[in-house]
């Protein structure tokens, strides 16, 4: 690693980041993933789950081995996180959320990511979670809402939750499933998003259920332009009008699409390791984050499912930098997640003053508020 890498690898590491783009079961740290592997083995749970899952996971080459494989340890558990499409990575995402059986997992799982997060100096994150996955896997909603409260509680990071009633279960599934989640009335519960499959499930069919949660004073998202190319970017924009779009980096194949979402400030949640893992793109040097940001598309960055695509949000700034971005750059990067985030903008501005005053300590100027690219 060049000398210069290595200087922004340390600055990165040493300011407070806020991440947008997050899924609670997707930030499992291994060691809670193995762990629950051991206490809840596949072959005590497996003839329990509906067929249709049980089919799945055996034909799922990362998975089967797992099925009846012993405690794993963490070079074995490296060859779980190895897949070849999106399917595949959903596949896997769902075989480990089995894993959460009892509201003690549940409660060791938002602690380990809570940790974690602390750990890579993240103070803000805005984690997306499938509250009723969670109750059909066992546990009672009370239970969930209890553990999400405590999450949004704690003083070593600031954990907002954004609810994801997963578009898989189509229009009136995600509905019958919001106004669950309304009626818990959760603590830190900040917006709502859909996540899932896009190509099986575009966005326009959404729009009641986004009047619901814009109804009930939730901000959203939507996870779009990642399996579909900018036509879904444009149906989010015109049936669900959110605040954000999660992903959203397929939008560079319509100039149009582009040029909106600059002037209309409409911020994309960029997960570059993601788009290489689900093969989006091949390869970063392919990854159009620059092209977008050049553009002048509000952009923050995030890791979207860390452990299962090994990376952290340090990394994912040292990327965006691998591909021509600045350190005046990776500055805005890093405003912007505070500046899009779903929280009151006194709160926005006090997080910005400490970013801006640890990026001076280090060494490096805070550029201006204005600049012509990216900016928030």
């Amino acid at each position: 690693m060049s000398s210069q890498r290595s200087s922004v690898r340390a600055l990165i590491e040493r300011i407070p980041k806020a991440e947008l783009h997050l899924h609670l079961g997707g930030a499992i740290p291994p060691h809670v993933l193995i762990e629950l592997l051991d206490t809840h083995r596949p072959t005590q749970w497996l003839g329990d789950i509906p067929e249709r899952h049980q089919r799945l996971f055996r034909e799922t080459p990362n998975i089967r081995p797992f099925l009846s494989m012993e405690r794993p340890g963490a070079s074995e558990l490296a060859s779980l996180f190895v897949y070849a499409s999106f399917h595949q990575f959903l596949a896997t995402f769902l075989f480990t959320s089995y894993l959460i059986r009892q509201v003690d997992d549940l409660r060791c799982l938002i602690a380990g990511v809570a940790e974690s997060l602390h750990a890579q100096g993240i103070v803000y994150a805005e984690i997306t979670v499938d509250i009723m996955g969670y109750v059909r896997r066992g546990l009672c909603l009370e239970q969930v809402g209890a553990c999400l409260a405590e999450g949004a509680a704690r003083d070593d990071v600031c954990i907002r939750w954004i609810v994801d009633p997963v578009r898989d279960f189509g229009p009136e599934g995600t509905l019958a499933h919001l106004r669950q989640v309304l009626d818990l009335r959760c603590p830190g519960l900040v917006g709502m998003t859909i996540g899932g499959s896009e190509h099986l499930f575009p966005p326009r069919q959404f729009g009641p259920l986004y009047d619901l949660a814009r109804e009930h004073g939730l901000r959203l998202t939507v996870h779009a332009g990642e399996a579909l190319g900018p036509e879904s970017v444009w149906d989010a924009l015109r049936c669900l009008r959110p605040h954000r779009i999660g992903h959203g980096v397929r939008s560079v194949e319509d100039p149009a699409l582009m040029a909106h979402l600059a002037e209309a400030r409409v911020p994309l949640e960029v997960c570059p390791t993601s788009n290489l893992r689900t093969a989006v793109y091949a390869s970063y040097a392919e990854h159009p984050l620059p092209q977008l940001y050049r553009a002048g598309v509000p952009i923050s960055l995030s890791t979207d499912d860390p452990t299962f695509f090994e990376t952290t949000l340090a990394e994912e700034y040292l990327h965006a930098y691998d591909m021509g971005l600045g350190l005046d750059d990776l500055f805005v990067l890093a405003r912007n997640a505070y500046a899009h985030a779903f929280m009151p903008e006194d709160e926005k501005a006090r997080y910005i003053a400490a970013l801006e005053r640890e990026w001076r300590q280090a060494g490096s100027p805070a550029p201006p508020l204005t600049l012509p690219f990216g900016g928030a």
